[in-house]
């Protein structure tokens, strides 16, 4: 009797182990994250061509990557849809925000995802990546670098991302980075309104550069108020390009020639030098 007892003991045993085991087996293959859309105006999303519902949209997805498609509803028929291939990561969020225009150059949309660092590193870790590529990244007002930017050791706690880029308009969010993690950016810049036209006729001519001009002479521009207070002169009329001077809000220069989002300028009457046409005026 005693032996019956037993065994019965070690099967109800055996029995509850592997229900324990295949219940964590199950919640560790379950691995789900969650997502998170937003767009202006309304639209449906589309996960891999299949429709999960419309915006603004928040569910859980297992972990993976994904194809997002937003599709503007029927009342905004008129605006262009977007799509980008997203990451799900176990246990953590991804934002997608997405202003819809009626091109796709007029559009704007942020995606933000967080990945945990590797072993037992606390620190803070930042990549930001922008279309079109070499945009300005700042960090609190402060110059980075040139996307794409891979930040390490940030300083933990809230900061303000900011992209710029000449010819666009700039995108700036709060963002808050924690021990542990790194958080991934990335910002599609719509083009500035006011550079709609000359777009346009660049397209319609198939300039394979931007269009440039030679001004007048006794043509000068007034630099403006800046986040950092001054403003960079570089050799060539790119981001990439070499710093060869700076300039102070309020200074006036000797305008030589216009790229679309730069001008070029003559300083101390000898040095030439580019600056970006957001922050000064023609006179």
């Amino acid at each position: 009797m005693k032996g019956k007892l037993k065994l019965v003991a070690i099967f109800v045993i055996a029995f509850v182990v592997f229900v324990v085991i295949k219940l964590l087996f199950d919640i560790a293959g379950k691995k789900e994250g969650r997502l998170q859309v937003e767009s202006k105006p309304g639209a449906a999303v589309f996960l891999d061509n299949v429709m999960k519902g419309n915006t603004p949209y928040t569910n859980t997805h297992k972990e993976g990557e994904y194809m997002l498609k937003i599709v503007p509803d029927g009342v905004a028929t008129q605006a262009a849809s977007w799509q980008k291939k997203i990451s799900i990561f176990s246990g953590s969020l991804t934002y997608v925000d997405v202003q819809l225009e009626n091109t796709d150059i007029g559009s704007w949309a942020d995606v933000y995802w967080l990945t945990r660092l590797k072993g037992f590193d606390k620190s803070s870790g930042l990549v930001v990546e922008t279309e079109p590529s070499g945009a300005l990244i700042y960090i609190d007002n402060d110059e980075k670098g040139v996307s794409p930017l891979t930040l390490e050791d940030v300083t933990q706690g809230n900061h303000e991302l900011s992209v710029f880029m000449p010819g666009f308009s700039r995108r700036s969010k709060k963002i808050n980075l924690s021990p542990g993690f790194q958080l991934h950016a990335f910002v599609k810049l719509a083009l500035d309104p006011s550079q709609k036209s000359k777009y346009t006729i660049e397209e319609s001519t198939q300039l394979a550069t931007a269009a440039a001009s030679i001004n007048e002479p006794g043509n000068t521009v007034s630099i403006l108020d800046t986040p950092t207070g001054w403003l960079r002169v570089r050799e060539e009329p790119t981001l990439a390009g070499s710093e060869s001077a700076r300039v102070n809000p309020g200074q006036r220069f000797e305008l030589l020639e216009e790229q679309t989002g730069w001008f070029k300028i003559r300083i101390d009457g000898q040095k030439e030098g580019w600056i970006s046409s957001e922050y000064a005026k023609k006179n």
